[in-house]
């Protein structure tokens, strides 16, 4: 469906990388940020137990989806953003893991229920503005997850989250980042069969950066 078809405000989704100058922007993430968000979801893979399939959704430039692979797992990254793919599929040659890179949207997948053992998704719910937008997203990735799902969110209960609360309020930076209680993610996933399996932050109380993983009821 074309973006202007959507019967809602769809302004998160001009932040899919399309042109290869944003993918390529986001390629060159800060060493120290990018470790960080990969032992994030490290940190959660031990609880996952038979899984081997994973999807990733959306993998950006592969940054995930190369991770995954090299930890023995058979990868599916997608995304929409026609730079990011391309630079996910050379970013996944380069590495020279077994990944497949595809053409996806999130909003309604051509993957059967159950396809996946795991789904992850990270740093894209923050993105999404309404309640509408987060929990259609959730169900598609509900619907295609077998026993997991790991997303990504970020916590009101943190530093870096009343800083950027304070900038929008004080006029100094206008944040396009969505906070999001656990509750809520919680109840979406709720609605869709899952319950909370744990909850793994980044730096408590500090970062506001959370990896929720979910299990299927």
């Amino acid at each position: 469906m074309p973006a202007n078809d959507y019967p809602w405000s769809d302004d998160h989704r001009h932040r899919i990388k399309h042109s290869t100058e944003k993918a390529e922007k986001y390629l060159h993430r800060k060493t120290k940020k990018h470790n960080a968000e990969m032992a994030l979801i490290r940190r959660a893979l031990p609880l996952l137990t038979d899984v081997k399939t994973i999807l990733d959704a959306p993998c950006g430039v592969g940054r995930a989806t190369i991770m995954l692979a090299q930890s023995g797992y058979v990868v599916t990254g997608i995304d929409l953003g026609e730079g990011a793919l391309e630079f996910a599929g050379k970013a996944v040659r380069e590495a020279k893991v077994a990944a497949t890179i595809e053409k996806q949207d999130l909003v309604k997948l051509d993957y059967a229920d159950g396809q996946f053992d795991a789904v992850l998704c990270f740093r894209l719910i923050h993105h999404l503005p309404t309640p509408h937008h987060r929990d259609e997203i959730i169900a598609e990735l509900c619907r295609v997850a077998k026993n997991y799902v790991l997303i990504s969110y970020l916590s009101p209960w943190s530093y870096t989250s009343a800083q950027r609360l304070l900038k929008t309020k004080l006029g100094i930076k206008y944040s396009v980042q969505n906070i999001t209680p656990l509750t809520e993610i919680q109840g979406y996933f709720k609605r869709h069969g899952f319950r909370l399996a744990k909850d793994y932050a980044q730096a408590k109380l500090i970062h506001s950066l959370h990896l929720a993983v979910f299990a299927r009821e």
